[in-house]
């Protein structure tokens, strides 16, 4: 769950939508993992004008929220796994393309595993089950 302070709060620029808020940051309140998603979409229907817009989601939820909202002119363009050391066996947060998205079954029910470029599967505990019983939900385009 991503989370800020008041004091964060940037002024509302006249370019910006009135509609949002600007952060000068935000913080992260669990050790776990998140999602960097590049969402593409073609500015007023015209093919020729690309605009790119990135999120920063917490969870398996948001993200399927915003990958089952696509359209032919809006959609997911990248998807990009945030974890934790614990998360990918190492010391160290990694920022990896998501490659496929697995449900876990059994034991495991409700958790997911992340299948990432270079064919790592976090969290690497869960690597065997994934590939053995898991059902792959989503994959990358």
């Amino acid at each position: 769950m991503f989370e800020t302070y008041e004091a964060a709060r940037l002024p509302a620029l006249p370019s910006f939508e009135q509609n949002t808020t600007r952060w000068a940051f935000i913080a992260q309140s669990a050790n776990k993992e998140w999602f960097y998603v590049t969402h593409q979409y073609f500015q007023d229907g015209d093919r020729e004008s690309v605009c790119n817009q990135q999120f920063m989601i917490p969870d398996v939820i948001g993200l399927m929220s915003l990958v089952r909202s696509d359209t032919a002119d809006a959609f997911v363009r990248s998807v990009q796994l945030v974890s934790p050391g614990w998360m990918n066996g190492t010391e160290e947060w990694r920022m990896e393309f998501l490659l496929g998205l697995i449900a876990l079954r059994g034991d495991e029910s409700g958790r997911y595993a992340y299948e990432v470029a270079g064919g790592g599967i976090y969290p690497t505990l869960f690597a065997n089950a994934a590939q053995s019983s898991g059902k792959k939900i989503w994959s990358a385009r």
